[in-house]
């Protein structure tokens, strides 16, 4: 039986069957997602950040994309980073995580 506001969900990541619990705190960092969809105004970067946003694969994306390879990767460390400060403004992630990441 499941919790209240949980779902369910098996995916097939390479070649083994993945179970995942769709919770709160999933469907808050999806809210971040489209919260940074709606303020960003770079019609490439709208729909670079729709495409991770619906589990399409970075390679696909990337050759999609108008900007080279540097370019392309540098925009998504810093999405991954804004996700990340999204996710620390909404207490998402505990302080002691916060503490483990590496700065060297």
């Amino acid at each position: 039986m499941q919790a209240e506001g949980k779902t369910e969900a098996e995916y097939w990541l390479s070649k083994r069957k993945e179970h995942f619990v769709i919770d709160g705190e999933v469907l808050a960092v999806f809210e971040i997602f489209d919260d940074i969809i709606e303020s960003e105004r770079t019609p490439w970067l709208k729909e670079f950040i729709k495409d991770i946003r619906n589990g399409r694969k970075g390679l696909a994306i990337q050759v999609d994309s108008p900007v080279e390879h540097t370019k392309f990767q540098l925009t998504k460390e810093r999405f991954i980073s804004k996700v990340y400060e999204c996710c620390i403004y909404k207490r998402l992630v505990p302080y002691e995580d916060i503490l483990k990441n590496d700065i060297g």
